[in-house]
């Protein structure tokens, strides 16, 4: 199974340490990734908040290209209605080519109120915006042209340079609810699955996902899903889940006050209904930060390998990439958190078998 290594740049470390040694330090980290075994970097999206300073991924993994030989470079994810698709197309082409297709693409709707409205965006377009542009993006990637979309109306271009091999199996889209299961199916890419709670299929309907491909896809085989989420690991099983539950506290006040949770018009854009039922009462927060320190995967090395192999075998993984910095945990944890998943987990989940697409297939297009 492919594991790699999630960013998430989130500086929630306290008072004392300025953005750019805090940015440097996260991307150390992304760099020693690759001399850890690891097989892949992916890099998050977000804006206005230091719940996430990562506000382009494509640029972040250009330059950890040129810090890195041989993992892939994953975009976990590509916010795309805050993007113009001829861009997003272009600058992925461009990737790929200098870095002899790494290049693995997941892309997302976003939910921040507060993003939207920075980036100008009406909130209550995501899911149209996010299919036309995801549909002019997978095309552009597989064709070398862009053009058409209702709302986008884009011109045909031929883009350059050309690609370099196909995407088809190396793009994935973040469904966190039955709506964007089903256009995951339709757009024909894989299903990523992102900071999962512990329920059953981590809370995604792969009937539907199954049955709606079938529909629109035919005959071709749709690439097992892909997992990101946190990991604390540690030598004491109690020492683990004391402290994860601790960092947990942190990350969720963090991605509470980011995606307006606790605000009374949560849920009520369009599009985004399915997630009104999710609103946090303000007195709830902190019984629910408590909740959610306690449930998400931490133990020794054993216990860690128990949970993933388990979420294998639900979801039929073929990939994963943990995330060892979250909350308001010292570089110092997280650098040792890493390592010792690294040392003592890595290989075995390596080992697990599955069906890889995540090195494409060679695409020979004509010179233009």
């Amino acid at each position: 199974m492919h594991v790699g290594y999630a960013t998430g740049f989130q500086h929630q470390s306290g008072p004392g340490l300025n953005d750019a040694t805090f940015i440097q330090d996260d991307l150390r980290m992304a760099i020693d990734a690759e001399d850890l075994g690891f097989e892949s970097i992916w890099v998050t999206e977000h804006h206005f908040s230091d719940y996430s300073i990562s506000p382009s991924p494509l640029q972040t993994l250009t330059y950890l290209a040129g810090q890195t030989k041989r993992v892939k470079l994953g975009t976990q994810v590509i916010v795309l209605p805050w993007n113009d698709p001829v861009r997003v197309a272009e600058q992925a082409l461009w990737l790929d080519n200098i870095t002899n297709g790494r290049l693995l693409l997941g892309f997302g709707r976003g939910l921040g109120k507060m993003e939207y409205e920075g980036m100008r965006v009406d909130i209550n377009q995501t899911r149209q915006l996010y299919k036309e542009y995801a549909e002019l993006v997978i095309n552009a990637l597989e064709t070398g042209v862009i053009e058409g979309g209702e709302i986008t109306q884009q011109p045909r271009r031929e883009l350059r340079p050309r690609p370099y091999k196909s995407f088809q199996g190396r793009i994935f889209g973040s469904a966190g609810s039955p709506e964007s299961v089903k256009t995951v199916a339709e757009l024909g890419i894989g299903i990523l699955i992102i900071n999962p709670e512990p329920r059953a299929n981590l809370g995604v309907d792969f009937d539907t996902y199954n049955q709606v491909w079938a529909e629109k896809q035919g005959a071709r085989k749709a690439p097992q899903p892909l997992l990101s989420g946190t990991i604390f690991v540690d030598e004491s099983s109690e020492r683990a889940k004391r402290m994860s539950a601790e960092y947990h506290r942190g990350s969720f006040h963090a991605a509470v006050k980011n995606y307006g949770m606790a605000e009374e018009d949560f849920g009520t854009s369009k599009g985004n209904e399915f997630y009104k039922n999710m609103r946090i009462a303000p007195e709830k927060i902190d019984e629910m930060a408590d909740k959610m320190g306690t449930v998400m995967p931490a133990g020794n090395p054993t216990e860690i390998l128990e949970i993933l192999d388990r979420i294998r075998g639900e979801c039929n993984l073929q990939g994963f990439f943990p995330h060892f910095h979250f909350g308001q945990m010292p570089r110092e944890e997280a650098q040792r958190n890493m390592r010792l998943f690294a040392d003592t987990c890595l290989k075995e989940v390596q080992s697990w078998s599955c069906e890889s697409t995540l090195d494409g297939e060679s695409l020979q297009l004509e010179a233009a």
